[in-house]
């Protein structure tokens, strides 16, 4: 029984879509850096879509296991950038979460697209395959988005939130930082009625934009 039988279809896809989407969460990243003149990422070989140079072995294992995980982060030199050091560091923390926004609408536009060429398509062996990873390009993109604009450290929502914050709360932001990993998990695995409070928000929020286009998630 191989690796496809044995999770099942949905499996593959979810892994391909997660894959995907992380990949284009860093080179977000990696690719506002450079832009804004700092070439630590280039360096590193980050500014690119292929997955392989944003995989992490852990992060991967993780998705086989419990369905998320993550990519290498993309270091950055904010001594680099070349506008001011707080708006650079928001912009560039801003761009991984926005380019899983952008491959999400192209996830649902696509799915739109497929769904609305009839039958004698959607029911094809490529049809049904792209409708497939469409779908869950769409889904994992949404929650790639969300979650890592939660502003609760490490995630890029924090960055957000610390850096646009007045300069007399920067210095008090260290704080919330070493206890943020806490409240991070804290999200993750509080329970409310059959899932937790960050697959709540999560679900939440898929169900919602899908809903906007008339899609069911």
């Amino acid at each position: 029984m191989g690796l496809f039988s044995f999770f099942g279809q949905g499996f593959i896809f979810r892994l391909l879509a997660f894959v995907l989407g992380l990949a284009v969460h860093e080179y977000g990243h990696a690719k506002m850096a450079l832009l804004l003149g700092d070439d630590t990422a280039k360096k590193e070989g980050r500014v690119t879509l292929n997955p392989l140079a944003h995989l992490d072995l852990l992060g991967l294992l993780m998705i086989l296991i419990v369905n998320f995980g993550w990519a290498k982060p993309v270091v950055f030199n904010p001594n680099k950038i070349r506008i001011n050091r707080k708006l650079g560091i928001v912009l560039i923390s801003l761009a991984g979460p926005f380019m899983n926004a952008i491959l999400a609408l192209l996830a649902i536009l696509a799915l739109l697209a497929i769904s609305s060429s009839g039958s004698a398509f959607w029911l094809t062996g490529v049809g049904m395959f792209l409708a497939n990873l469409s779908f869950w390009l769409a889904v994992v993109n949404i929650a790639l988005f969300i979650f890592n604009l939660i502003p609760v450290p490490p995630l890029d929502g924090w960055k957000i939130l610390k850096y646009s914050l007045p300069p007399r709360w920067l210095s008090r932001s260290s704080q919330f930082e070493r206890i943020g990993p806490f409240f991070l998990v804290l999200i993750l695995i509080l329970p409310i009625g059959n899932t937790t409070l960050g697959g709540l928000v999560i679900n939440s929020a898929i169900s919602g934009i899908m809903g906007l286009f008339g899609l069911v998630a």
